[in-house]
């Protein structure tokens, strides 16, 4: 099992606000895009394609828990490329709060032969970046 983690971001939200805006998987959209193609989702799950040197690849993701102003929990629906658990880790921090993202990967051999670690890293540095982007823009609704 590989564990890829982010920073730990300082965003001018509440944990309650962050929570709310993570929660809900449909909107995942605002900072997965344009990465992810095709991208359909409500509040338990969302679906979309990447493209990897080259090959499309579809993800489905499905909430595995909630914890109200603390944690939102995802793991692969039924289109998957390998097990994982994503968590959105959220802290109250003064009127604002932390966020971390964390992902505790099974990747198969192959894959983390091919570079499938640093994919992932960037794909969480990426989200990170865009949802402190959101927060600072006043857009997490």
């Amino acid at each position: 099992m590989t564990t890829i983690k982010t920073a730990t971001a300082t965003l001018p939200v509440s944990a309650d606000a962050l929570y709310a805006f993570l929660s809900d998987l449909s909107k995942h959209r605002a900072f997965l895009e344009p990465a992810a193609m095709a991208f359909q989702g409500d509040a338990d799950r969302h679906s979309y394609v990447i493209e990897v040197m080259g090959m499309k690849m579809p993800q489905e993701l499905v909430v595995k828990e909630r914890v109200p102003g603390q944690r939102v929990v995802l793991v692969p629906g039924a289109k998957k490329m390998f097990d994982h658990e994503l968590r959105f880790e959220i802290a109250a921090a003064g009127e604002g709060s932390t966020l971390r993202l964390v992902d505790e990967a099974d990747i198969p051999m192959m894959m983390a032969m091919m570079g499938a670690e640093k994919l992932l890293q960037g794909q969480l540095d990426s989200g990170l970046a865009r949802i402190q982007e959101l927060a600072g823009a006043g857009q997490l609704v």
